[in-house]
């Protein structure tokens, strides 16, 4: 198995306005669903590990845990979690000594002694969707927490000793720029090694979505957001987290190492509702159904395709430009030949693109219309 491994914890309290993931609010059915989540880790396991001598069961509990070094618990909200059904899961793997184990939790679940259990589990990173620290702001996408909430669980999460990231949304409902400001402000000053801040992107019949286009709700002009969000990188930095992907910032050494698993292409497993997988050259991914899924594990998939050269390329381009750090101009080259030569002139002299050692990368700017430059190269 590889050694990167996502696994999807769909419950949440109630279905914020802006999601679009896959989650369940009916806590009825969590017991089924890591009975499911545990059948289709033990389904995969058993196709690629031989029997020992003399086991003809197949039983799980007879096979050495998987070794990993990224562990990451995403949802959903999987702080929503029960300790027990948690323990269970963790059970299945066994860590490398300086693996990351990363966790996914709302506000209103973390205080000091949740924390405690889940960083005796082996959990050692926590992202925590605070999202904006007003409370108006809060209410518009039906978030369950409030500012204090919030200020309390990220403050309980610094002390832990536990690596804590921060995530936040620009372009919300009521967001005015001087919220906004504050929001960052707040958000430094709590002591965070790591932030993500992610431009509200309205989804297809999500409820916010329809609630905008119906009239109902108005968010802030784009212009505006972009504004904010070239401030928010300067600002950042100042403050020692430095971006390193188009909507991630972090202190020295503080990097999400399981999604530059993602960001460089490396393989992963994924399990659990909708989850996604990338190994060898495939990509597949599970149902989105949680009724099919705790009845049809371990046989979840509803998605596969095989990469090709063209689409191996386009991933290459795409994954490593959303990075500060780009791509190397000679891949670049190797890549996409005399238009990535031009493409590369072109975006030097128009200020969305700059090269430093050897590199092609986004300026800030840049990275507000990188999936149009992107398409370019296509």
């Amino acid at each position: 198995m590889p050694r990167a491994v996502y696994v999807h914890l769909p419950f949440c309290t109630q279905h914020c306005t802006y999601c679009p993931f896959a989650i369940s609010t009916d806590l009825a059915l969590q017991d089924q669903y890591v009975d499911a989540l545990l059948r289709e880790i033990s389904g995969v396991r058993q196709r690629q590990l031989p029997l020992s001598p003399g086991d003809e069961s197949g039983d799980w509990r007879r096979r050495t845990p998987d070794v990993v070094d990224s562990l990451y618990l995403g949802g959903g909200t999987p702080s929503r979690t029960s300790l027990a059904n948690l323990a269970r899961i963790f059970e299945r793997f066994s860590f490398s000594e300086d693996a990351e184990v990363s966790m996914e939790a709302n506000p209103e679940d973390v205080d000091p002694s949740a924390l405690a259990a889940w960083r005796a589990m082996g959990v050692n990173r926590i992202s925590i969707g605070v999202q904006s620290f007003h409370d108006d702001e809060l209410r518009a996408i039906s978030r369950v927490h409030d500012r204090a909430r919030a200020i309390e669980a990220v403050r309980a999460a610094a002390a832990s000793g536990m690596r804590t990231n921060l995530d936040l949304i620009l372009g919300l409902p009521e967001q005015t720029p001087e919220k906004f400001r504050e929001t960052l402000d707040t958000a430094v000053s709590l002591g965070a090694g790591h932030l993500s801040l992610y431009m509200l992107d309205l989804e297809e019949k999500t409820p916010l979505q329809v609630q905008v286009a119906r009239g109902r709700v108005a968010l802030p002009e784009d212009d505006m957001v972009a504004r904010l969000y070239l401030e928010a990188i300067d600002y950042l930095e100042g403050r020692g987290l430095h971006q390193y992907e188009i909507s991630n910032f972090a202190r020295e050494g503080e990097e999400c190492r399981h999604n530059l698993r993602y960001w460089t292409r490396g393989e992963y497993y994924g399990f659990g509702l909708a989850a996604h997988s990338f190994i060898g050259d495939e990509r597949f991914a599970n149902t989105r159904d949680i009724r099919r899924y705790i009845e049809s594990s371990p046989d979840t998939r509803d998605f596969s395709e095989t990469l090709g050269e063209g689409e191996a390329r386009r991933e290459t381009l795409f994954l490593q430009l959303r990075r500060t750090s780009g791509i190397h101009y000679e891949e670049l080259v190797r890549l996409c030949g005399q238009e990535g030569i031009e493409w590369t002139e072109r975006g030097i002299q128009d200020g969305w693109l700059r090269r430093v050692d050897g590199r092609v990368a986004f300026t800030p700017a840049g990275f507000l219309q990188s999936n149009d430059y992107i398409s370019q190269l296509f």
